[in-house]
């Protein structure tokens, strides 16, 4: 394959992963339902629709809008890429326009480099469908790892902050005093962990004109992190209903811990079955070697 040949393969690859690009990055802006990230456009929304429906005496709005919910819980299955990167913990403008470029480079380049080898193979063409194809898969398998590991972090630090608000609680603070003072902490001493990040981004919720209660329980529902999201969910409602919350967070500090340890003991007895058939395939071949050494002897004797 000469160069004119090469460079319009190229091209043609590149135009197609652009428009992929385009394709997927439209989708994602217009099934996003993250309001906290655009905290103008959520407030003047919400804004006209609670004027609508105070101005309806018949109710027809409300139901109208209690009706879209329900379609739309229905009908969204999958987390978009706007709610992926937010659980990855992809929050500023910067990570989010590094990981729109790697969306864009990972398959040229992936087609690019099985091209060069598909054409020692004899097979140039499908080596770069396969390279394509494997650069537009990569960038997705990197963000679900970063999720992944993103929630083992929020399972790690989750007991540590609601023991922080269970002190703050049980010195005569309230809960939305209390998680401010936490993240403000976090803000002097530079320590935020992945549970203080979300408690600011409840907060900057909160600016946008949401309620406390709202803001917990929608934060804890973009998290993905169940044991993250029943606890914002007993926050939100401690900070609607009011009550004496010491020993219950306590309690859920305690059981989320709990829960925690028994992961931790479940990875390691899958590392101990893990480990069985390579230990047992050293034993083997230490046993064949062990068996051939002998019966070399005897036959270099018996010769």
């Amino acid at each position: 394959m000469n160069a004119d040949t090469l460079i319009p393969i190229v091209a043609g690859s590149t135009a197609i992963v652009l428009i992929v690009f385009l394709l997927l990055n439209r989708k994602s802006s217009r099934t996003s339902q993250f309001r906290g990230l655009m905290a103008e456009q959520y407030t003047s929304s919400m804004a006209e629709l609670r004027e609508r429906i105070s101005s309806d005496e018949t109710g027809e709005q409300l139901e109208r809008f209690q009706t879209a919910i329900k379609k739309d819980k229905k009908a969204k299955k999958e987390p978009t890429i706007e709610e992926k990167m937010f659980r990855a913990g992809i929050f500023s403008r910067k990570q989010k326009a590094d990981f729109k470029r790697l969306q864009v480079l990972a398959p040229i380049i992936g087609a690019v480099v099985f091209l060069i080898i598909g054409r020692y193979a004899g097979e140039p063409l499908l080596s770069m469908l396969v390279g394509l194809i494997l650069g537009l898969y990569f960038p997705f398998k990197v963000l679900d790892r970063k999720i992944q590991k993103r929630h083992e972090e929020i399972l790690f630090f989750l007991p540590l902050v609601i023991e922080q608000i269970s002190i703050g609680v049980s010195s005569s603070l309230d809960i939305g005093p209390c998680l401010m003072r936490i993240v403000e902490m976090a803000d002097e001493r530079d320590t935020h962990n992945p549970v203080t990040e979300l408690l600011r981004y409840a907060q900057f919720h909160i600016k946008s004109g949401v309620g406390l209660e709202e803001a917990l329980n929608e934060v804890g529902q973009l998290s993905g992190q169940h044991d993250l999201k029943h606890a914002f969910m007993a926050l939100s409602q401690v900070a609607k209903f009011g009550g004496e919350i010491s020993k219950q967070l306590q309690d859920l500090a305690d059981s989320v811990s709990a829960q925690r340890e028994a992961r931790v003991e479940e990875r390691i007895k899958k590392l101990e079955l893990d480990a069985t058939a390579p230990v047992a395939l050293v034993f083997f071949g230490y046993l064949v070697i062990l068996l051939v050494g002998f019966g070399l002897q005897i036959v270099v004797n018996m010769g």
